[in-house]
């Protein structure tokens, strides 16, 4: 891929994450993201086939950041999740909360289940030791990602009001209680 090319495709995914700060998923047009990105349609069509295939690829970099996060950190992952939910809140809710919520909520469980994987092969904490004992690993992953996920949905949707550290709270007492 050469330079143009990337700094393009990060100009787009950068305008979008600005747009998804305003409107939700549903809501926004090919124009919003152009517009932001100062770019033309045309532009936008050489790299994306749509909206959706721009945010395969943003979930693809999203990925990637929360694997750097996680790496990076001293925390647990559950904590790095909440953390850059946190500091990225609006985005979230965005695309969580819309009509087409359940794209960004699938991809966020399989990054998450990918992350405890990984996070379990080198790390002995509890809930790495509850991954590597079970005869089902990669279930074991999904099932506290699935957890983790609709708690933070409902975390974002202010069905749950709670606190940052009283889901930390929650989490604690569900996986280890």
């Amino acid at each position: 891929m050469t330079y143009t090319t990337e700094r393009t495709r990060r100009q787009i995914i950068e305008s979008f994450m600005r747009v998804l700060q305003t409107k939700r998923f549903s809501s926004i047009t090919i124009q919003d993201i152009c517009d932001e990105a100062l770019i033309h349609r045309t532009t936008f069509y050489r790299y994306y086939e749509d909206k959706y295939s721009l945010l395969r690829d943003f979930i693809y970099h999203l990925s990637e950041e929360l694997i750097r996060l996680n790496e990076n950190s001293n925390s647990d992952t559950f904590k790095v999740l909440v953390d850059y939910i946190e500091d990225n809140f609006v985005l979230f809710e965005n695309t969580l909360l819309g009509t087409d919520g359940h794209i960004l909520f699938k991809s966020m469980v399989n990054i998450a289940s990918n992350i405890l994987l990984e996070h379990s092969k080198t790390k002995n904490d509890p809930i790495s030791d509850k991954i590597n004992q079970s005869k089902y690993p990669e279930v074991m992953c999904e099932l506290y990602a699935t957890s983790i996920m609709t708690i933070l949905q409902n975390w974002i949707s202010k069905e749950y009001h709670y606190q940052k550290e009283e889901l930390f709270e929650i989490f604690n007492q569900v996986v280890f209680g």
